[in-house]
């Protein structure tokens, strides 16, 4: 008899403390969103200073007599950045100097790159990328004058 009365005495919870529930959740739900986004952001903006060379071009200058394109390269990334591949409009150039080897960061160097092939033409516009070991990548278009 006394279990009949405790099933029929039983009541739900006031509505009050369900809204209340129901905010907790949300506020929790809100609050995992948040991070996972942030984390997100944080990953797609690239924000890991120090972990990858990044270069920047300072001037550029080619020279048709001599087939030589001199660059001078900064580095505003995190690590050295060793220049040791060019291409000159899509042609993989053999032969690239950089003085000194390795840019440190915050370090300017100035990187020769000899194009006698496919050669220079004067008055003509050339497509350059200079890579490094790591992966660092720097396009930048020159124009060739004597």
């Amino acid at each position: 008899m006394k279990i009949k009365r405790l099933f029929r005495s039983k009541r739900a919870f006031s509505a009050v403390i369900a809204s209340l529930i129901l905010m907790l959740l949300a506020v929790a739900a809100g609050v995992v969103v948040y991070a996972y986004v942030m984390g997100w952001i944080g990953g797609a903006t690239g924000q890991q200073a120090g972990k990858y060379g990044e270069l920047s071009l300072d001037t550029a200058t080619a020279n048709s007599t001599s087939d030589v394109i001199t660059a001078y390269v900064r580095n505003i990334g995190g690590t050295s950045a060793t220049p040791n591949q060019a291409y000159v409009n899509d042609y993989n150039v053999t032969s690239i100097t950089s003085s000194p080897v390795t840019i440190d960061p915050n370090a300017v160097a100035t990187v020769t790159i000899n194009a006698t092939t496919p050669g220079l033409t004067k008055n003509i516009t050339y497509e350059v990328k200079i890579i490094c070991s790591d992966g660092t990548t720097l396009p930048f278009s020159v124009k060739a004058k004597d």
